[in-house]
């Protein structure tokens, strides 16, 4: 039986995994990947390193997680939403609330996600960022769908890039806990890139 599957039949063995990623990704996201060492680590969870390796096998097996996890979810979501919504006006309001969402509901984890990405290894590294292809294809499949039906200008990756960027770097200075702020942000960046995108 493989990890994974260990981990979906016991929910006490998935909670604690995600107690573990949560937390590192809190220190991660306020000390840097590097300045965390393994003993502030386990004093942060109030377990002993036995403990955490029976669910990781090192730090970088976190960030990789973290990483890895997130984009998954933001990949999935977007499939869903394009799966769903054809009209690619609304199509786009959509991705956007549900990024921004993403992002102030998990922002240490995507902290990491965006700026910690350098520490991952080569080959783990190519892994999340080829999740964040897949992630912006769907942008990009909706931004062309749009130009055919002569709603949105044709597709440009440096714009499609700018009007990401805009949502990306809300981890930077977005409260989670200010739920008329989100709506607020939402709301504008969906008017912006509706602006910046359409014919």
């Amino acid at each position: 039986m493989s990890t994974t599957e260990i981990i979906s039949q016991d929910p006490s063995i998935h909670a604690s995994r995600l107690r573990i990623m949560k937390t590192a990704a809190q220190l991660f996201a306020s000390r840097g990947f590097h300045a965390v060492g393994m003993q502030a680590l386990c004093e942060a969870l109030e377990i002993s390193r036995g403990a955490f390796y029976h669910h990781f096998r090192s730090k970088d097996d976190v960030l990789d997680d973290i990483c890895t996890q997130y984009m998954t979810d933001l990949l999935q979501n977007g499939k869903d939403i394009i799966k769903h919504e054809h009209d690619p006006e609304r199509c786009l309001q959509r991705l956007g609330r549900d990024l921004l969402t993403v992002i102030a509901a998990n922002q240490p984890e995507l902290t990491v996600c965006f700026r910690e990405i350098q520490s991952l290894s080569d080959e783990r590294r190519q892994k999340v960022l080829n999740l964040h292809q897949k992630y912006e294809s769907l942008w990009k499949k909706t931004v062309e769908g749009g130009a055919q039906a002569g709603v949105l200008l044709p597709y440009s990756p440096v714009r499609l890039k700018a009007v990401l960027g805009m949502y990306y770097y809300s981890y930077i200075w977005i409260k989670p806990n200010r739920t008329d702020e989100l709506a607020q942000a939402i709301d504008s960046f969906n008017d912006i890139a509706l602006k910046g995108l359409r014919r």
